[in-house]
């Protein structure tokens, strides 16, 4: 800002700003100082303006307010317009650098090979300390005797003699070598000229160059574009509605379909111009819109990366459930399934906190699966799933008896159609169930071999028909302890999402284990959140808002009766339930204020009042459930295969007309020979009982004749008849032995 102002200087601010309250001529300005004695005040206030003839200059904080007002304003804008002009030059330059980025790859390199020339010519004048000018005029004349010399050599190469003079000129480089050591090629002048191969350059284009460079910088060295894009047919969206369909057709059989429909000439495109147009006016994303999904063509959106790097474990846990790739033998129906596995991951450490093994996915499965984490390594604040039935139901989301609230748990629901949300839980899905399920006899993937795939399960129903069990798939308490073990190992093994140690054996460098991320948040000060195993199993325990009536309450069409209940007729209580046990449930009382269970009341049993004569799990209802609807469609199969064979029966059938038959005569009798009595037949063996025949076979398994041996492998079939056996003494695993010799 300007310190020191002239009577002169101030009198014209004061009369330009309009400040009535200050002198606006230079002689009132004068006369004003010496009123006020601005003169006396030394130095620091009034002095002399340097230079001959100097008059006396004021500092500005002699002035009224209202005159230094007029100074900072008229120095603000200054800084102002001086800001404004530097930020305008700065967004040239920038809009220049993307012009020039957007150049395609011809453009660029000749732009580049311009700038390199004019730099060349610059810097060959100042190493002279000459004009521009003088250095352009030597730089023309170097390319004439560059180009001289390169016809010269060629013409020798070609045999053609060449006189003295000419033979001494080849002496020099076919280079222009400027005085600061830069060497500028003759295939770099024909790239900047941009004209077929020709390198000779006339006086009126560098000076061409020069002023373009100096007004619009080295993007405007660039080539004008010579060739326009053609715009796209207006007719090309019509096509495209034959050819964006999710079938996918090709390009020309959309194009017959599309000219079948628009025959007029103004619709007509030919195969190249459609190609052409797919190929260069669409992008990557437009090309496939219509013809892929939605989640497809997110494969191919940018995406959002998430970091954990300022959390703590159990901050977030993600559960997802998966259909497991290989056959389990069913607990229940000893039937070939492929279980559901439902994996709780902690996201922070990656680490696998709790699983869970079904026969579908349901919230049984993910309870169990949330329990083992909560109760072994904490509970979390967030519990991020899909919208599948079984994280979004009552038994999580009830404002009364909700886990999640319960618990204090927030949970978080990704969008529907939206895989990508959950890629921490949908990659180890993968990585880790499928290759667990490919070590399996019994995997079933869509990569297996076709001719194996058959063969094991062939092999696998054979036996499960015959001796009730088969080698080719674990049984389901086997593959329980396969999936704890298979989980540790991959809590011990590096993941890619993990920060790099150093190995403390190998000496090299890899990413940490989940099991080492979770120790290395421990040693940094994290406790987790925990609860004992009484309030694990309370707190898991899902609980439901009734009345008691009469001394019981009423559950999943079961009564339960306790006697102190009776003074509770007709007050709204919590009932607590376990998935698998039906002979009791928790009552406690209803918090009204918190919506939470209370103090525990009693723990009602079953009893009468019921509508069955024995408890109905929840389980056991859910299967039962599950049965009559097989059973239905069974049902319903039978009656049209009955329906089919009957119909021929039902039409009316053509009546064959009789035949006559004309008398015969009268056979003469035939004499009665005396037979022989046959020899007596071999008496069975009958046995008592299926055990007697089992406990027989094993003593001779020699003499088992195959009647015998279907009647021991039905046995086998069933979980009764191998119970029967094993009560009995037989030993199964024995008698599967001499059934697979008889087989």
């Amino acid at each position: 800002m300007q310190e020191w102002w002239s009577a002169k200087e101030l009198a014209t601010l004061a009369k330009d700003r309009g400040i009535n309250a200050f002198p606006g001529s230079e002689r009132g300005v004068q006369l004003h100082a010496s009123r006020e004695g601005w003169a006396e005040l030394g130095p620091s206030r009034c002095r002399r303006r340097a230079g001959r003839g100097g008059g006396l200059e004021y500092h500005y904080l002699l002035l009224p307010d209202p005159m230094r007002a007029a100074i900072e304003l008229r120095d603000t804008r200054a800084q102002l317009a001086v800001r404004h002009e530097a930020e305008v030059a700065r967004d040239d330059r920038r809009v220049a650098a993307l012009r020039a980025s957007a150049l395609p790859a011809r453009e660029r390199a000749v732009m580049e090979a311009r700038a390199e020339v004019l730099r060349s010519i610059e810097g060959y004048a100042i190493a002279q300390g000459q004009t521009r000018a003088w250095a352009i005029a030597q730089f023309l004349e170097a390319v004439a005797d560059a180009l001289l010399r390169q016809d010269l050599e060629s013409r020798r190469d070609d045999g053609l003699p060449l006189t003295e003079r000419e033979v001494t000129s080849l002496g020099r480089p076919l280079v222009l070598t400027a005085v600061d050591g830069f060497d500028l090629s003759v295939r770099r002048l024909i790239d900047a000229n941009d004209r077929r191969g020709t390198a000779s350059i006339s006086r009126a284009t560098l000076y061409t160059w020069f002023k373009d460079r100096d007004e619009g910088g080295v993007p405007a060295l660039a080539p004008a574009t010579t060739k326009k894009a053609q715009p796209v047919p207006a007719c090309f969206a019509t096509f495209l509605k034959f050819y964006a369909m999710p079938n996918k057709p090709t390009v020309s059989d959309a194009l017959d379909q599309y000219k079948a429909a628009h025959p007029e000439p103004e619709m007509q495109l030919t195969i190249d111009q459609v190609r052409y147009i797919l190929r260069t006016r669409m992008n990557n994303i437009e090309r496939h819109v219509g013809r892929e999904g939605l989640l497809t063509l997110r494969a191919r959106l940018p995406y959002v990366t998430r970091t954990t790097e300022d959390m703590w474990p159990t901050t977030v846990y993600t559960a997802d459930g998966k259909t497991f790739g290989a056959e389990v033998l069913d607990p229940v129906s000893n039937r070939p399934i492929r279980p559901e596995i439902t994996t709780v991951l902690d996201v922070v450490t990656r680490k696998g906190v709790g699983i869970a093994v079904s026969r579908k996915e349901n919230v049984i499965a993910v309870t169990e699966a949330l329990r083992k984490a909560c109760a072994q390594y904490g509970i979390p604040a967030i519990f991020y799933a899909d919208r599948g039935p079984g994280y979004k139901n009552k038994t999580f989301d009830a404002d009364v008896s909700g886990l999640m609230g319960r618990l204090g748990i927030t949970k978080m629901h990704a969008r529907a159609y939206n895989s990508q949300a959950k890629g921490l839980i949908e990659r180890p899905n993968s990585t880790i169930w499928d290759v667990l399920a490919k070590r399996m006899p019994s995997y079933i993937g869509d990569d297996a071999d076709k001719e194996a795939k058959k063969k094991a399960h062939q092999q696998s129903r054979r036996d499960l028909r015959t001796i009730g069990s088969t080698r080719t798939m674990p049984t389901w308490d086997e593959f329980l302890s396969i999936c704890e073990a298979w989980i540790e190992r991959y809590n011990d093994q590096p993941h890619r999402g993990l920060p790099r140690i150093e190995d403390p054996e190998t000496g090299k460098r890899r990413h940490m284990s989940p099991n080492e991320a979770w120790e290395a948040h421990a040693r940094n000060g994290f406790e987790p959140i925990t609860i004992s195993a009484d309030e694990a199993d309370d707190l898991f325990r899902p609980y439901e808002v009734k009345t008691a009536l009469r001394g019981y309450v009423s559950w999943n069409n079961n009564k339960y009766f306790d006697h102190a209940l009776a003074p509770l007729h007709g007050t709204r209580v919590m009932v607590g339930y376990d998935y698998a046990q039906a002979d009791r449930v928790w009552v406690r009382e209803y918090d009204v204020e918190s919506g939470q269970p209370g103090r525990l009341i009693c723990v009602a049993r079953f009893e009468a009042n019921s509508a069955r004569y024995v408890p109905l799990t929840y389980e056991r209802a859910a299967l039962e459930k599950r049965a009559k609807t097989r059973i239905g469609r069974l049902d319903k199969h039978r009656a049209a295969a009955i329906a089919e064979l009957r119909a021929p029966l039902l039409e009316a059938p053509v009546q064959a007309p009789m035949p006559i038959i004309e008398s015969v005569p009268a056979a003469e009798p035939v004499p009665v020979t005396s037979i022989a009595p046959a020899a007596a037949a071999t008496r069975r063996r009958v046995f008592a009982s299926d055990e007697d025949l089992a406990a027989w076979a094993l003593l001779h398994p020699g003499e088992v004749t195959a009647g015998q041996a279907r009647v021991l492998r039905r046995c086998l079939m069933t979980e009764t008849g191998r119970d029967l056996l094993r009560v009995s003494g037989v030993d199964t695993d024995a008698l599967r032995d001499v059934l697979r010799a008889v087989a």
